[in-house]
């Protein structure tokens, strides 16, 4: 046999044997991009169904503080209960500015900040313009839009409370129903 054979053979073997390589590379790397990518779209069907759960607790509260009538003590529990739950489904939600708003909007409904001097009607409306904006926050998450700025109520609301954090993930703390 000629040598030209020989190397014509060896480089076809190579050749082959690359191509193979190649082959299998570029299948690894397809299957590993759409196990990214299907990882993904779960944290993203997670996080939506997540925000539309808190959704709907929200308006609750929401519809709740509409009643007239101070809050009796099941009305509180309720709330807090619907605090609670919103907070462990923000917990699904990877926008830590989302979660932080809605943090700090859910966590003043219930609690009453020392010297607090506002009336039960006060308070009443007070939870309800803080479900609104935690309602605006999810809904422009939902949209992929920014979230909307506080409104100017919210600031003076924050300003009750004696510490800055409120709503920082260090202030996620665990409370009870005020006495």
């Amino acid at each position: 046999m000629d040598a030209s054979v020989w190397v014509g053979a060896v480089f076809g073997l190579v050749g082959t044997g690359v191509g193979g390589g190649l082959s299998v590379w570029s299948s690894a790397m397809a299957q590993r991009q759409q196990a990214v990518r299907a990882r993904e779209e779960r944290q993203h069907v997670r996080a939506s169904t997540a925000v539309e759960a808190a959704l709907a607790e929200l308006l609750e509260v929401q519809r709740d503080a509409r009643r007239a009538g101070p809050l009796d003590e099941a009305r509180k529990q309720l709330l807090h209960e619907r605090v609670l739950h919103v907070q462990v489904l923000m917990q699904r939600v990877p926008d830590a500015a989302l979660r932080t708003r809605v943090r700090e909007d859910t966590l003043l409904m219930p609690l009453t900040p020392p010297g607090d001097t506002r009336t039960s009607q006060e308070r009443r409306v007070d939870i309800m313009l803080l479900c609104a904006d935690a309602i605006a926050c999810l809904g422009a998450y939902l949209r992929a839009e920014p979230l909307p700025p506080p409104a100017e109520r919210l600031q003076t609301l924050r300003n009750l409370w004696p510490f800055d954090d409120i709503g920082s993930a260090g202030s996620a703390f665990m409370y009870e129903a005020d006495s």
